[in-house]
């Protein structure tokens, strides 16, 4: 299949224990080393990727062993990354709760920015040199920028990866999108007292290829997984268009609406 070994692991990151009911300072001190540690790990896997003081025409070049067992010429790139909010902080040094783009303080977190006056954008450069100084006025810059010191992998490489497509991040956002009009489609119908013909619509999809078999109706369903928001993703448009056939003409303007919402997502 095109699709295997399209990803390959290459390292784990450590997962520090988390550390309860210990002071402050000493909670503080491990978390820099924390910090360190994975920064380390980071470095020797993103080696390859990092700034050429001196490049020429084989810089970042290497004889890569690819999964299916040829060795290849090949210079690898950042082309995409598969993290979350959280741990963009934890990577890239940064203070909980901030903004990752933007040098945006955190009480205005929120609030509307002029286009012509907006917040600094986060300057990866400046804290590289911030840290390498290691001096106390540099401490305190990066510190007023929620920036903690130290060495971080991310700075040294020839992107900024924030601009990189995030996959996971637009997966989950199809997911919770995809939970919210199930959610608002399921009141509509029991709004416009549909909800009875809605079920036996739901029920009656048939199996086929890899749908499962309905055994439920959509009341009785009380926990979606992962498997079956993808399969409901595969036919709630047809199941919705099916069920709002119709109507009077005061009505059909009012039942366009979640068939319109429901076709844009998916």
């Amino acid at each position: 299949m095109p699709s295997m070994h399209s990803v390959v692991m290459v390292a784990l990151l450590p997962i520090p224990i988390k550390n309860r009911n210990i002071p402050q300072k000493r909670l503080d001190d491990q978390r820099h080393t924390n910090r360190e540690v994975q920064n380390e790990v980071l470095r020797r896997v993103l080696q390859p990727l990092t700034f050429k003081h001196n490049p020429s025409t084989e810089s970042g070049y290497y004889n890569v062993l690819c999964a299916d067992g040829n060795f290849r010429r090949c210079t690898p790139v950042l082309a995409a990354w598969l993290t979350d909010c959280p741990e963009y902080s934890d990577l890239h040094h940064l203070e909980q709760h901030v903004c990752f783009w933007y040098e945006c303080p955190k009480n205005k977190l929120g609030h509307y920015v002029p286009p012509d006056r907006p917040y600094p954008g986060r300057y990866h450069n400046l804290y590289r040199t911030l840290s390498d100084a290691n001096t106390k006025a540099a401490d305190a810059e990066l510190s007023s920028r929620h920036v903690h010191q130290g060495f971080n992998m991310f700075r040294h490489v020839p992107c900024i990866v924030s601009d990189l497509p995030k996959p996971v991040l637009l997966h989950k956002k199809q997911i919770g999108m995809l939970d919210h009009i199930r959610k608002w489609i399921f009141h509509f119908m029991k709004t416009h007292e549909r909800l009875n013909m809605y079920n036996a619509i739901w029920l009656s999809v048939p199996a086929y290829n890899d749908l499962t078999p309905k055994t439920k109706s959509y009341e009785e369903v009380s926990q979606w997984n992962r498997k079956e928001r993808k399969e409901m993703s595969r036919y709630l448009l047809g199941v919705v268009t099916q069920l709002l056939r119709g109507g009077s003409p005061a009505q059909r303007p009012i039942f366009n609406r979640p068939i319109a919402c429901t076709r844009a997502l998916l």
